[in-house]
């Protein structure tokens, strides 16, 4: 059987693979650095990889952070664009002028980044962590027994509401409790008191369709056979996709009824989240705890409505599950270059190491991220940020919440992923039938041969 996704997965890891060499020849004492990468003085230098500098701070604070108390290594950060950070990073690493450190974005491409070589093996460091409750994601960057990166922030997708807009409808803010059927019945009662509240044009709630894991991490988390990582990827893995069905048929309705904006005009007016929860025109927005911080930015620079707001629990598909309620979100790790001088990649997993562990976390949470490691200190210092939420709920959320992988980490992740996007895409703009999308997406999928159950025959 022809196997069409190998020639661009064998392009893109051959093409990770080919930095060695060029690694190699540009570490040894270039620049009057010595052949492991120690400067002149004897100190070490070490790039750093981060996107969009102005706005996402935790880069340059984690590498100050931890200059602070490494007196002899200093990071230098490289800015590469958010949209095509891959992209980009891979043809440094081609090219050989990749960072010594730099971030997985998600979990998507992890297995291709790890599989050609390209990452160092940071299992001692991850060592550390092994029986540390408070730093549970970093075994999502296990493959085969190896770690090859170490997370630093996390994020989970949780139900954020407009409390204000809620108390002036006469509606029950989100306990916690809520199944998808609630939530569809609280849209539809929101939809006729809004208006009378003074909200004309709001809508009850919000789905950034935009992002493919809207609705489809979300299925996947809430409906997995099994627990944990193993039953997630035997149904991602399973090539059946029938378990999307259910979420689907809610946002559809809810599309039908006016409870949001259709996918088509989130499409074609690149709306943003942002500007639709910030500006009251949704009281009801399930997004990712990244969005906390910068939304209470927002609000006190005058760029998002000045409104009470905390977050819930994510509405779940079961009442079996509110108790511990399951949501989704890939950690952001930090990763170190395999072909890095050997001073540089010592300095380097020393900084990783660092970043996981409960000084970065301090330093992250102070940025406005939610940081891997969870410990009470952290989320301590997470919510002493001026305009979060302070009740009790928006902060136990993070800690009660299971978390479950956006992308499960395979051969087949990004062919899979890439495949029920395009899928999302018809079924939402209702060009293809759910059932007619999804079943041309399986049978692409499984025409890959990449399927773990299709290996060795």
């Amino acid at each position: 059987m022809l196997n069409k996704a190998m020639p661009r997965l064998k392009r893109l890891i051959a093409a990770v693979g080919a930095c060695a060499a060029a690694l190699s020849l540009a570490a040894c004492g270039s620049n009057g650095t010595s052949a492991d990468g120690r400067n002149a003085d004897g100190t070490v230098t070490i790039s750093m990889a981060g996107w969009i500098l102005a706005t996402r701070p935790e880069f340059q604070a984690l590498a100050t952070g931890f200059e602070k108390t490494h007196s002899n290594i200093h990071i230098d950060v490289k800015e590469y664009s958010a949209d095509d950070y891959d992209k980009q990073l891979i043809a440094d690493l081609s090219a050989g002028k990749a960072p010594d450190v730099f971030p997985m974005k998600n979990l998507k491409m992890y297995y291709t980044y790890a599989s050609p070589g390209a990452l160092a093996d940071l299992s001692d460091a991850a060592a550390k962590y092994s029986d540390d409750s408070n730093l549970a994601v970093a075994k999502d960057y296990v493959i085969d027994g190896k770690t090859y990166a170490l997370p630093y922030r996390v994020d989970a997708t949780v139900l954020y509401y407009n409390k204000t807009m809620l108390d002036k409808a006469g509606v029950d803010v989100p306990d916690g409790t809520w199944t998808w059927d609630d939530y569809l019945r609280i849209c539809r009662e929101l939809k006729k008191k809004l208006p009378a509240a003074g909200y004309k044009d709001a809508y009850p709630t919000y789905h950034h369709t935009s992002f493919q894991a809207i609705p489809q991490a979300i299925a996947l988390a809430q409906q997995a056979k099994g627990s944990g990582v193993a039953g997630q990827n035997d149904l991602f893995f399973s090539g059946n996709y029938d378990y999307l069905k259910p979420m689907y048929k809610l946002f559809l309705t809810m599309q039908h009824e006016g409870l949001t904006l259709s996918y088509n005009t989130v499409s074609s007016s690149k709306t943003t989240y942002q500007s639709q929860f910030g500006t009251q025109k949704a009281a009801l927005l399930p997004m990712g705890t990244w969005f906390m911080g910068p939304l209470a930015d927002q609000q006190a620079s005058g760029d998002a409505d000045k409104f009470e707001w905390g977050v819930a629990a994510l509405p779940q598909l079961s009442k079996a599950t509110v108790k511990a309620p399951v949501t989704y979100g890939d950690p952001t790790g930090f990763a170190v270059a395999a072909n890095s001088p050997s001073a540089k990649m010592k300095a380097a997993k020393e900084f990783v190491a660092w970043a996981a562990g409960p000084e970065g976390a301090k330093v992250t949470a102070q940025t406005g991220s939610v940081p891997a490691y969870l410990s009470n200190a952290a989320l301590d210092t997470f919510f002493a940020k001026k305009g979060l939420p302070s009740d009790k709920q928006s902060r136990e959320v993070l800690r009660t919440s299971v978390i479950k992988q956006e992308n499960p980490v395979g051969e087949a992740t990004q062919v899979i992923q890439d495949e029920l996007n395009m899928a999302q895409s018809s079924i939402l703009s209702e060009t293809k039938s759910t059932d007619e999308a999804l079943a041309k997406a399986s049978h692409a999928i499984v025409n890959t041969g990449l399927l773990p159950s299709q290996q060795g025959k």
